[in-house]
C-alpha cells in the first residue's frame, strides 16, 4: 500500500503478499483509541487505522457529516494506493461499519472487490441506532457519551477539549444517526464475503440488530459474539482479530501470535 491521507498504518507489511487490513472507526474514534493495537501485532497482516477529516494527520479538514461521502473519500484513497495484489479486507466498527459497508460497494463498482468486509457492532441500515444523539444540547449529549463508554467524564469539566473535540464527536454522530434506508431493496446485496461480529453485553447494537445486515449481504458469516460492551474490538482485541483470521483465511499466511483461543461463541 502506497502512501495514504486516511489510512494510519498500525502494523506493516511483512512481504509483498501480505493481506492488508483497513479499519474504519468508531464515531469518535481517532488513532489514540487504537494505540493499544499498535504495541502488539495480533495477526499476519499490515493494518491500516482509517482517520476521519477533522483529526489525527487530516485535522487541518473541517470533519464531515456524510458516510456516503466519507465512502467515496475512502474508496478514491483505496483505489489509489492499494497494489492489486494485495489481498484487501476492509473492517468497520458501529461508524465505520457503515462507511466500510459504502466502500465496499464503491469498490465493487469498480471491480476492485476486497476479498473480504467485516462488519462490527452496528445495526443494519434499514433499521435506526438504540440512541440519538445528534439533537441534544451539549450537556446531554456529553452525558450520554459517557453512559456510552465512549468518553472521559474529564472532556465536560474542561473547556478548551469541549471546544476542540465537540464539533467532530457531533459531525460524526450526525453522519452516522443520518444514514439510513428504507429497505435492503434499494441495491443489490454485496458479493464480498462478509464476517458479522457483535458484543455480548452491547446496548447499542444488538446480536439481532447486527443479524439483519444478512439481508444486505450475499455471502456472510455470523454474527460471532465476542465477550464485551460496545468497545469489545478495543477490549478484547485478541478475540476480535481471531475471528478476522478464522473466517478469511485465505488472506493470511500465518496464525502467528493468534494461537490462544479467546471466550467467544458463535449464534
Amino acid at each position: 500500500m502506497t502512501q495514504s491521507a486516511m489510512c494510519i498504518p498500525l502494523w506493516p507489511a511483512r512481504n509483498g503478499n501480505t493481506a492488508h487490513l483497513v479499519m474504519c472507526p468508531f464515531a469518535g474514534g481517532s488513532s489514540s483509541a487504537f494505540r493499544h493495537w499498535q504495541a502488539e501485532q495480533l495477526a499476519d497482516c499490515a493494518l491500516s487505522l482509517v482517520t476521519w477529516p477533522g483529526r489525527d494527520r487530516l485535522r487541518h479538514l473541517e470533519p464531515l457529516r456524510s458516510i456516503t461521502q466519507l465512502a467515496a473519500l475512502l474508496a478514491n484513497e483505496l483505489e489509489a494506493s492499494v497494489s492489486p495484489d494485495t489481498p484487501l479486507l476492509l473492517a468497520g466498527h458501529s461508524m465505520g461499519a457503515q462507511v466500510a459497508f459504502e466502500t465496499c460497494r464503491l469498490l465493487e463498482q469498480r471491480g476492485l472487490a476486497p476479498q473480504g468486509l467485516i462488519i462490527s457492532g452496528c445495526h443494519a441500515p434499514h433499521l435506526h441506532s438504540e440512541r440519538q444523539l445528534s439533537h441534544r444540547d451539549d450537556a446531554d449529549f456529553i452525558a450520554e457519551l459517557i453512559d456510552i463508554g465512549g468518553c472521559s467524564p474529564e472532556l465536560r469539566e474542561n473547556q478548551e477539549l469541549m471546544s476542540l473535540f465537540l464539533p467532530l464527536l457531533r459531525a460524526d454522530f450526525y453522519a452516522t444517526e443520518s444514514y439510513h434506508y428504507d429497505s435492503p431493496d434499494v441495491c443489490p446485496p454485496l458479493r464480498t464475503p462478509a464476517l458479522l461480529l457483535c458484543g455480548s453485553h452491547d446496548r447499542e447494537a444488538s446480536w439481532q440488530q447486527v443479524d439483519a445486515w444478512r439481508q444486505w449481504l450475499s455471502h456472510v458469516t455470523g454474527p460471532v459474539v465476542i465477550d464485551g460492551d460496545h468497545f469489545y474490538p478495543i477490549q478484547q482485541a485478541r478475540s476480535f482479530f481471531t475471528q478476522i483470521v478464522r473466517h478469511f483465511p485465505h488472506a493470511f499466511s500465518a496464525m502467528t501470535a493468534l494461537q490462544k483461543q479467546p471466550s467467544t461463541s458463535e449464534r
